[in-house]
């Protein structure tokens, strides 16, 4: 499946593997004046280079290395020519085939590799300058960019669910505090998430993702002090764990939220 959906002149697409978006497989990528960031999933990527066919497309940015982000950039590099751009930690990472886990096959397949250049502090198009902006909570090569003279943030995965119950073993979530406290400083009047997620006026829900996640944190460092196992403050905190985990393999889990906690103690 391939929608777009414009707002403005960003036209946000978005790409899933099956014909109706289903929740946790659907990946939204967005075109601004000629910059495509990122580029979604194996499923779609000949389609998402169909659909740029009568696109202005100058050049294109993966916000970080994972699969359903980057897969068209190969067929977006031979059928247009177009220079991509990385963070320099995702670069090598990009330039080979991932391991991936079954969930991940089956949701998003295998990206073909793809040469990508490394992305400065900055890169603009005709009409607009972004700023790029390190947020590593969510994997350390993973960046967000800011249209500051507009107030448009394109934030990748940086999470923005109000009630996070799961995260991924690369995940630290104290840093994904402080990036989320660092996106709000900016003052964004929009967000783009490649969840698919367009918020305007986004502070007030930063704000309460910040606090779910402090109250979370908070506990799981008095359970741990406590002498708790991460399993035991998992129970304490969700209950039981979430559904999620046994569709991942126990990538996606409460007990990897737990853990993901615990990295800096």
């Amino acid at each position: 499946m391939i929608k777009s959906i414009p707002y403005e002149d960003v036209l946000q697409t978005i790409l899933c593997k099956y014909d109706e978006p289903m929740p946790g497989a659907v990946v939204s990528a967005y075109l601004v004046d000629g910059l495509l960031i990122d580029t979604g999933p194996a499923y779609t990527a000949e389609a998402l280079a169909d659909f740029m066919t009568d696109k202005k497309l100058t050049c294109v940015v993966n916000t970080h290395h994972h699969e359903d982000h980057i897969a068209a950039n190969k067929f977006l590099q031979d059928r247009f020519g177009v220079e991509i751009f990385a963070p320099a930690l995702a670069v090598s990472k990009i330039n080979q085939t991932p391991e991936l886990y079954p969930y991940q096959e089956e949701v998003w397949g295998y990206p073909v590799p793809s040469i990508v250049m490394p992305l400065r502090k900055s890169i603009s198009t005709e009409k607009y300058h972004f700023d790029v902006i390190p947020t590593p909570g969510h994997d350390r090569d993973h960046i967000c960019l800011f249209d500051a003279k507009n107030g448009r943030l394109f934030s990748g995965d940086l999470f923005l669910g109000i009630k996070p119950v799961a995260s991924r073993p690369m995940e630290d979530n104290w840093q994904t505090l402080e990036d989320l406290k660092r996106i709000r400083d900016l003052n964004p009047k929009t967000i783009y998430s490649a969840s698919g997620l367009v918020v305007s006026d986004p502070k007030p829900r930063i704000d309460k993702v910040i606090s779910a996640l402090e109250e979370i944190g908070n506990i799981v460092n008095k359970l741990h002090g406590q002498g708790l196992t991460p399993l035991q403050i998992m129970e304490k905190i969700f209950g039981k764990e979430a559904p999620i985990a046994e569709r991942t393999q126990a990538q996606f889990s409460s007990e990897n939220m737990v853990k993901c906690f615990l990295k800096r103690v």
